[in-house]
């Protein structure tokens, strides 16, 4: 009898090992994206994609006078935001800052938001845009690869009237979410660019939000 339980022991024990060996090896799996999440997703209407302190010194709207490196830009409104390599190819809509001053997210998983205090693309300054990076009851969001964008990717931005701007990626930083520079991240360029903004880092259930953001800028090219 003493020896059936031995051996019952050592076989539980066994598969216990199994089984811990095989949920790290899933969690690592999953971490890489070697196989995606649930498809539930985190964000919701309360998550803030960009930042959640107010915005100080917005950059003024479309300027007029072009930059001369460029033909005059058109103020058609922005339709879509495209991205080939990480296969972003996404609708924008219009948002802003609320009564706080805090900018403003994208209503769901599929739309990328620009935001009209920043430069309208074309003339000048710093574009800013934000998306989810995941959506409950979705899974992976619109920008969910932007993690992926490397040095010189392109970035389209395509207007209504049929213009495509691009631009190429220069730079892509984590920040924390409550000590990030905002002001600067949001603010003036001295040269045409596109700021992209999104959420990662470590999803608190109780609040709705992530504790980081990734922004990735890119500058305007022929």
């Amino acid at each position: 009898m003493r020896w059936s339980q031995n051996a019952l022991s050592v076989a539980l024990i066994s598969i216990g090992t199994v089984l811990i060996i095989a949920a790290v090896v899933l969690m690592a799996l999953v971490a890489t994206d070697i196989i995606g999440d649930d498809g539930s997703g985190n964000s919701d209407l309360e998550t803030i994609t960009t930042f959640g302190e107010p915005i100080k010194t917005p950059t003024p709207g479309p300027s007029p006078t072009p930059s001369s490196l460029f033909p005059p830009g058109s103020n058609a409104p922005i339709v879509r935001l495209v991205i080939p390599r990480v296969e972003i190819d996404a609708p924008v809509v219009v948002k802003g800052v609320d009564g706080a001053r805090v900018m403003q997210s994208p209503d769901n998983a599929y739309d990328t938001a620009w935001y009209d205090f920043s430069a309208h693309p074309g003339f000048g300054g710093n574009a800013v845009f934000s998306g989810h990076v995941d959506y409950i009851n979705v899974g992976k969001a619109v920008f969910w690869n932007l993690k992926d964008l490397a040095q010189d990717d392109v970035i389209e931005v395509r207007l209504d009237d049929g213009t495509v701007y691009r631009y190429a990626v220069k730079s892509k930083i984590q920040y924390n979410a409550q000590t990030a520079p905002v002001d600067e991240i949001v603010g003036p360029t001295p040269v045409e660019t596109v700021t992209l903004i999104t959420c990662t880092g470590t999803f608190n259930s109780s609040t709705h939000q992530y504790d980081q953001r990734l922004v990735v800028r890119a500058e305007r090219i022929a």
